[in-house]
């Protein structure tokens, strides 16, 4: 028997349903992979890192604090303040941190200053001036380095992010071309020759007791200050240079920028390794999930996934149906019973068929639950209806009992009585 034709209503009913499954699915994937887009990881900076000997790294610094027997570790160290342990307290060294990382770590950030603020620690913070980027000529085809200054408001961020910008403003001047840096420890006078502009800190008002002044230029501007909390023992501290250049390998190698610079690491504790931070030049950024799944090849992962669910969801988009259409979907499933009845039945699997029919019972007769249980050999029980009542099935062999059981599910369907436990199919 076939099954017969939808109403027109409930055709109409389901293809509305399929038709908001499908925008509902595709709207959420379409904003799923944007936003995945969206949250493009950074580009690792490969040219002002310790690692690097561009113009812009630290390679030569590192070698010259080992050459001086200071152990030096790079990597990623997760912005923790080291411990105080006197002479051997480790010091974590900030060289030139990217913006745009000091955004993406901004708590962590925040949270190491307002730590070493407060309590002994070593951090050495040199703010970010020069950043690189690679060219090529379009004559030529040729790799080029360019170099370009990052944006003071930039630099000034970062400062911020330290808490430091309460007392302290980072200021740039191209009036000299030659910066003189003194070192009152040292009793003498160290010119350190650079080019372009001067990065500098300018202080508005006063500085706390907290501060000293270690470097500053021809006409007092500080460009090295060491700040201390009020109860700090020892050594250490924070340090803070606002001029990068004499740590870089473009010019650590000139004139007295190579004293300079180990004069200014002489105020960590000695006995502790140096802990050069690479999480701020994007050596620990990695991609989100979402920018994974959106890009390839996990986007044909995705993709793939996406269709699979889409199909089982077109498939699935009948069982949405309003209630009215409920006795629409036991008729439809009943030809289905009686279908596989036949067909086992034509298989000879009588035992198979009976059990089915019995626990596909409940989808003929409505609400109510339905289950089989055992009454002794030879019989079989089927539980309908409100009252709960027992109804004995019975035949001598499983044939028999399958025809009483189908006759018994149609006469119920026919005549909506919920209990015949007086019939007897002996």
């Amino acid at each position: 028997m076939s099954e017969p034709p939808k109403p027109r209503d409930e055709a109409r009913r389901e293809t509305l349903m399929r038709v908001i499954l499908v925008g509902v699915f595709g709207g959420a994937t379409l904003l799923y992979l944007l936003a995945g887009l969206f949250e493009q990881p950074l580009a690792p900076d490969n040219f002002t890192n310790s690692y690097s000997t561009s113009p812009g790294g630290h390679r030569a610094l590192v070698e010259l604090l080992q050459a001086n027997n200071r152990e030096v570790r790079s990597g990623g160290v997760k912005l923790r303040p080291p411990q105080p342990n006197g002479l051997d307290t480790e010091t974590l060294a900030l060289l030139e941190p990217g913006p745009e990382f000091v955004e993406r770590y901004s708590g962590e950030f925040t949270e190491l200053f307002a730590a070493v603020r407060e309590r002994d620690s070593s951090v050495v913070l040199v703010l970010p001036k020069r950043h690189y980027s690679v060219l090529e000529r379009p004559d030529s085809g040729e790799l080029v380095l360019e170099e370009n200054l990052h944006p003071l408001e930039e630099v000034r961020e970062v400062l911020r992010a330290t808490g430091f910008d309460r007392w302290l403003e980072v200021s740039r001047s191209e009036a000299p071309a030659t910066r003189v840096i003194w070192w009152p420890e040292i009793g003498r006078e160290l010119t350190v020759e650079v080019e372009g502009v001067a990065q500098v800190f300018r202080t508005p008002r006063d500085l706390p007791a907290n501060f000293e002044i270690l470097a500053a230029n021809e006409i007092g501007d500080p460009v090295a200050l060491l700040y201390r909390a009020e109860e700090h023992t020892g050594q250490g501290g924070v340090l803070l240079f606002s001029d990068p250049d004499i740590f870089t390998n473009r010019f650590i190698a000139r004139p007295g920028a190579a004293e300079m610079a180990m004069h200014f690491f002489e105020f960590t504790p000695r006995d502790g390794a140096i802990l050069i931070d690479e999480d701020l030049h994007g050596f620990s950024t990695d991609a989100s999930l979402e920018y994974l799944a959106a890009t390839p090849p996990g986007l044909w992962v995705t993709l793939s996934a996406l269709l699979l669910l889409g199909l089982f969801a077109w498939r699935q988009a009948t069982v949405l149906r309003p209630r009215s259409a409920e006795p629409q979907d036991r008729q439809a499933r009943k030809y289905a019973i009686e279908g596989l009845a036949r067909m086992m039945e034509r298989a000879q699997d009588h035992h198979t068929a009976y059990k089915r029919v019995l626990k596909r019972s409940r989808l003929v007769l409505g609400t109510g639950g339905a289950q089989v249980q055992g009454a002794g050999a030879g019989t079989r029980t089927i539980q309908k209806g409100k009252t709960g009542r027992i109804t004995r099935i019975q035949g001598g062999s499983d044939e028999e009992r399958l025809v009483n059981a189908a006759r018994k599910v149609a006469h119920q369907k026919r005549t909506g009585e919920a209990d015949h436990s007086d019939w007897d199919f002996g």
